[in-house]
């Protein structure tokens, strides 16, 4: 029901109120990846609704659409009916003129009163047990005196409608309607669209005709402030469904759709819902060449999945594809769209019957026939027809687009993205590992792209590639913590990891310099890291670089290099995430270190799930080659142990030396007890006399103390790395 076509039954009929929640999740964010799974790949892609219609012809609203008032539509109607009532009686002294409003506005005041409280009714009665009564219409209303003849029938209608007396509330309405074109100029619109509601569920074809009427006097230049000819559409849609006339009822909505009115895709989404279920209706709409690309477009939209992780569900497109066939439809507009769905039905032959019958280059068709020859392992002959359907879909939603749903259903990419990610993906198993990387980037699909850069390239290459595509400059203007707009497409940080929305150049740079930076320092390049590291992270580098510096130097005496290592030590436990951690495997820097999934390149590589677009030859021994060391999660926990045990053996047996192998042994003991045995080992060896080394050996593993490190290289709060 259309937010305006709600305005002007604010004096007449209670409002009937729905609303949509997305409730989120309570487990981790995980971003989508498209590599991973060679299905993921080849699935056909979802779109957005409104997207899907943009294309679709409809009649040009001959209306300005009204904004929605932010008060809601009770304040929004009181204040135009208070308005007009005011300008009909702008010939009247003052006084007198007040004396007609006073009153009249009070009589309303209880109306909407009433109306308020039905509201709440229904509001408590969703949970109420037993449910309140529904409250009783006000009893006592009248029509007050002096009102010029128009707002004395209109509002007599609607106090005859609150009471329960419809016959009454249509005779005042049509009584109004009778008068001359001079004598109703303020409420001409708002009676016969209320004759059109008042008819809609009894008479629908007295109810289309009343709204027909709404539009035409709107046309003719009756003032229309609440945007009632618009919402004309909306119900008049509601009545053709209710004479099983879904085509007609779909046109109407599209038009609704194109005047700017935001309730109109909800409404197409629940007649094709409807219609889907009804074989005449069905029947009827892909017979029609105005309806038929309409349903088209839902069908595309349709996120529903087979099961939460599963594939895509077919059923629609299926049932659509034997209408559209029964239906005898051999050419149409759209032929692409009809292929696409085809492709989504799983009905591949049927797909390729319509790319012929399709503009060539329309970029469904380029994309359809790239994914049909990716499906049969031809992805040489694929990658220029995904390039060039790349390069003509549409780069992202607009601002007024459901990204929030769209990223709870995590199936919505916007096109552009997801032919972006579909590309890398066949460039990267032809072996062109750059620009498959920077498909990747600026398709937003992140996990992807870290893997390629943190596994595939190397260091050189990557580092060339990063100096040349984004500049330093530009990472700076993106500001992690500053709180962005997450309305805008590519602005927030979930937005972007999903692939929903293209990503923002600066975003962009900011992440691959970062992720640089990190490859850097874990290869010891210190001073080169430093440049790409974030502002944030370079003061700890610096402390880190310097330690190290100091801890090997030969030149020192041993306690001051003992202490130096160890420091350094702390800063790779505490801060090693942000300084050397891997985004992908082994650390996981991508969720902050809190999860871990399955190796990226372990399901890349998996036989099963790639028959065609898995990794070469090649891909495979540049993986094992950009291996960290070691190999396992928290990786940079080892690095500070093994530095800890360098520091370690620079002091002499003593309480304070195992208190340092104590320390490093206990960041590693409670995740991989054989990973810290060395420690445990060389604390029996060298300090076997020692408080801690004997409370270790009662357990058979290192004692827990508190633990060394100074305090300015521990964060304030410590997290799961």
């Amino acid at each position: 029901m259309s937010y305006r076509g709600r305005l002007a039954s604010i004096v007449l009929i209670p409002l009937a109120l729905s609303g949509a929640f997305a409730l989120w999740a309570c487990g981790p964010f995980f971003p989508n990846w498209i590599l991973d799974n060679e299905a993921g790949v080849l699935e056909a892609p979802t779109v957005w609704l409104r997207d899907a219609l943009q294309p679709v012809p409809a009649p040009k609203p001959a209306f300005a659409p009204v904004t929605a008032d932010e008060k809601g539509p009770l304040q929004q109607t009181a204040a135009a009916d208070r308005k007009d009532l005011e300008t009909a009686l702008a010939g009247l002294p003052a006084a007198k003129r007040q004396a007609v409003i006073d009153p009249y506005v009070k009589t309303r005041q209880a109306v909407v009163a009433y109306r308020e409280s039905v509201e709440a009714w229904r509001q408590e009665a969703l949970y109420a047990d037993p449910k309140p009564p529904r409250p009783a219409p006000p009893a006592s209303l009248a029509v007050p005196p002096g009102l010029p003849g128009e707002f004395e029938d209109y509002l007599r209608g609607a106090m005859a409608w609150h009471q329960g007396k419809p016959d009454a509330a249509r005779a005042a309405w049509e009584k109004l309607l009778a008068r001359p074109a001079g004598e109703r100029r303020l409420r001409s619109t708002w009676a016969a669209f209320m004759l059109g509601k008042a008819a809609i569920e009894t008479d629908p074809a007295a109810a289309i005709r009343g709204f027909e009427r709404t539009r035409e006097l709107a046309g003719q230049g009756f003032p229309d402030p609440l945007g009632l000819a618009e919402s004309s559409l909306g119900w008049q849609a509601r009545a053709e469904m209710g004479r099983q006339r879904f085509d007609e009822a779909l046109k109407l909505y599209l038009q609704q759709e194109k005047a700017g009115d935001p309730t109109a895709l909800p409404s197409i989404r629940r007649a094709c819902a409807k219609a889907l279920e009804n074989a005449n209706a069905l029947r009827q709409i892909a017979r029609s060449n105005e309806a038929r690309p309409i349903f088209t477009a839902w069908v595309l939209s349709n996120w529903t999945r087979e099961d939460y992780d599963g594939p895509l569900d077919p059923t629609v497109a299926k049932k659509w594809l034997a209408a559209v066939q029964a239906a005898g439809v051999t050419q149409a507009d759209g032929a692409d769209r009809l292929a696409w769905a085809a492709y989504r039905a799983g009905n591949f032959a049927t797909a390729e019957s319509w790319l012929k019958r399709a503009p060539a280059e329309a970029p469904m068709t380029l994309w359809t026939r790239a994914k049909l020859l990716l499906r049969a392992g031809k992805v040489a002959e694929a990658e220029p027809l995904l390039a060039r359907a790349r390069a003509a879909l549409p780069a992202g939603p607009a601002p007024d687009h459901e990204l929030w749903e769209a990223y709870e259903s995590g199936v919505h990419p916007a096109l552009q993205p997801r032919a972006a990610g579909e590309l890398g993906a066949a460039r990267l198993t032809r072996g062109e590992y750059v620009p498959a990387l920077d498909d990747l980037l600026r398709g937003g699909w992140w996990t992807d792209a870290a893997y390629v850069a943190e596994r595939v390239l190397g260091t050189d290459e990557l580092r060339a590639y990063v100096d040349k595509t984004w500049s330093p400059a530009l990472a700076a203007r993106y500001k992690p913590d500053t709180p962005q707009n997450v309305d805008e497409p590519g602005a927030s940080w979930e937005i972007q990891f999903a692939g929903i929305a293209p990503p923002r150049q600066e975003w962009i740079a900011y992440q691959i310099r970062d992720l640089l930076g990190r490859r850097l320092a874990r290869e010891g390049k210190l001073a080169e890291a430093r440049a790409y590291l974030p502002e944030i992270r370079r003061a700890a580098l610096d402390d880190l670089a310097r330690s190290l510096a100091t801890g090997r130097d030969a030149g020192r005496p041993a306690a001051e290099r003992s202490q130096a290592l160890f420091r350094a030590a702390c800063l790779s436990r505490y801060h090693g995430l942000e300084l050397i951690g891997t985004e992908v495997e082994p650390d996981w820097a991508l969720f902050d270190a809190e999860y871990a999934v399955d190796p990226f390149a372990v399901t890349r590589a998996d036989p099963k799930t790639h028959r065609h677009l898995g990794p070469s030859a090649d891909e495979k021994q540049r993986v094992s080659h950009n291996r960290v060391e070691p190999e396992k999660r928290f990786h940079y926990r080892y690095r500070g142990m093994g530095l800890a045990r360098e520091a370690a053996d620079l002091l002499p047996a003593g309480e304070e030396r195992a208190r340092l192998l104590a320390t490093a042994g206990n960041w590693v003991e409670g995740i991989d007890p054989k990973g810290a045995r060395p420690l445990y080992d060389a604390l029996q060896s060298c300090c076997a006399d020692t408080d801690v080394a004997r409370r270790s050996r009662k357990v058979n593993a290192i004692t827990n103390v508190p633990d060394a490190c100074p305090a300015d290289t521990r964060p304030k709060e410590e997290g799961g790395s």
